[in-house]
């Protein structure tokens, strides 16, 4: 499905166009935009401090983008924060996946992580994930997003090149035509705007990279990542993490 890019205050407009030339994404000038023909179209709405995702442009449109403190407060994985059991003290983790930080920040509540890279390769995407951090000013939100660094790459390019050793990586590759029911918004966007990452090779690479575990996400139904049977699995009602022991 297209992502455009559009504004909404005609402040913002140059600004946006530029960022579609970024993002290698259309524009559309919003007084250019038919209501009826982009009804379930995706736009990325440029604003000075606080861009967002929106489906359609009707009045029960809702903005999609890194809500840091709500999900600080609101969000809590506890099968996530079951697999994160055993890691030691001051440990170094990276999302392979980041997405929105969703995950991420789950992650970074563990109080023995010390510091956490999040990988993501659309621009677009990064482009929330860094507004997002930039925008946290919650005291106790900070704690957690002061473990934060990101960065836009691939991550089978950034695992191949660095020497650094993790003790966590994490890989949720985006799992879809398993069930019946549509996923929350934010998920159901990243499935339906950014391309099934190609993961051949990635599990094995990062199980080389990671000096403690692998973490990957999957829905309860789906087959192992490249056929690779996990030391053991967490499975909730939806989802399953295997868990990959390097050690």
């Amino acid at each position: 499905m297209e992502l455009f890019v559009s504004h909404e205050s005609s402040q913002n407009k140059e600004k946006a166009f530029i960022l579609a030339k970024e993002f290698d994404l259309k524009f559309i000038s919003q007084e250019a935009i038919d209501k009826r023909k982009y009804n379930q179209s995706y736009f990325f709405i440029y604003q000075s401090k606080h861009s967002f995702i929106r489906k359609g442009l009707g009045k029960l449109s809702k903005d999609i983008y890194c809500n840091f403190l709500d999900w600080s407060v609101s969000f809590d994985d506890p099968l996530l924060s079951r697999c994160l059991k055993g890691l030691p003290d001051k440990f170094m983790a990276l999302d392979a996946t980041a997405g929105f930080g969703k995950d991420a920040l789950e992650i970074a509540k563990n109080p023995k992580c010390k510091s956490l890279l999040l990988i993501e390769r659309e621009k677009w995407l990064f482009y929330l994930l860094q507004e997002g951090i930039n925008n946290a000013a919650d005291k106790d939100l900070l704690q957690l997003i002061n473990k934060f660094s990101i960065e836009n790459i691939d991550s089978f390019e950034h695992l191949s090149k660095t020497r650094k050793n993790y003790d966590l990586i994490y890989i949720d590759p985006m799992f879809s035509g398993v069930g019946k029911s549509k996923a929350k918004r934010a998920i159901q966007t990243l499935r339906d705007l950014t391309q099934e990452a190609e993961t051949e090779g990635l599990l094995d690479l990062a199980i080389k990279r990671s000096s403690k575990r692998v973490i990957v996400k999957r829905h309860k139904n789906s087959k192992f990542l490249e056929d690779i049977k996990p030391s053991h699995s967490i499975k909730g009602k939806v989802v399953r993490y295997d868990i990959y022991n390097s050690s």
